[in-house]
């Protein structure tokens, strides 16, 4: 069956657009949603910049206070999980942001 067959034998509409488009190449043309792919990145980048604030934080008050924590990991899961659950959450928001950079 050729492309043009493929194209017609599709019922009209979204599926018989789509097969059109992917019968040549040069017809795989989008739209890239720049302006919003730019808002997301920016929300995110602002979601990691008040985590890095957060964990930060943490990191001071634990120098103050417990040092020790700041020098094993070990150590600071045995006392809490405050900041292996911080940096987990730090981790996926941070790999969604790589995700949708890269996909640019």
């Amino acid at each position: 069956m050729t492309d043009n067959a493929v194209v017609k034998e599709c019922p009209e509409g979204y599926p018989r657009l789509a097969a059109f488009l992917d019968s040549d190449e040069n017809f795989m043309l989008y739209r890239r949603f720049g302006f919003l792919q730019s808002r997301i990145l920016l929300h995110m980048q602002d979601e990691l910049r008040e985590l890095e604030h957060d964990l930060d934080l943490m990191d001071r008050r634990d120098q103050k206070r417990r040092p020790s924590m700041l020098k094993s990991r070990q150590d600071d899961d045995q006392d809490s999980n405050r900041r292996k659950e911080k940096i987990g959450e730090i981790a996926k928001k941070f790999n969604e942001y790589g995700i949708l950079l890269i996909s640019i």
